[in-house]
């Protein structure tokens, strides 16, 4: 059974955050998130399991790049999979680091620490 997706990507840094989401087919360019802004896009998950999706995230000075979306990661942090429900992954981008969850909710309530700056 496939699983239908949503990513969420929050900004809850003061500052300006700049996001550029890619997959090997998709290039969902530069957004630029004030805080409490979002970007987020839906799929539909390749039946090989294999659909990838990553972000170069930029705040003031610092950089970094990781995947925002995979298989193993969806599948331990995010919505489980049930019988016709959209599943979703969020991620709270923080002055400390990078968290995933399963819903926005007050934090750190649900929240796992995955990457630092």
């Amino acid at each position: 059974m496939y699983s239908y997706w949503t990513v969420y990507i929050y900004n809850e840094i003061s500052d300006p955050i700049s996001v550029h989401v890619q997959s090997g087919d998709d290039d969902l360019g530069n957004r630029t998130l004030a805080l409490k802004e979002n970007e987020n896009w839906s799929f539909c998950e390749a039946i090989t399991l294999k659909t990838l999706y990553y972000a170069h995230f930029y705040w003031n000075s610092k950089t970094t790049f990781f995947d925002v979306f995979d298989n193993d990661s969806s599948n331990r942090y995010c919505t489980p999979w049930k019988y016709k429900v959209n599943r979703r992954c969020v991620w709270l981008v923080r002055e400390d680091g990078f968290y995933l969850g399963q819903d926005v909710t007050p934090f750190p309530i649900g929240w796992t620490k995955l990457h630092d700056w």
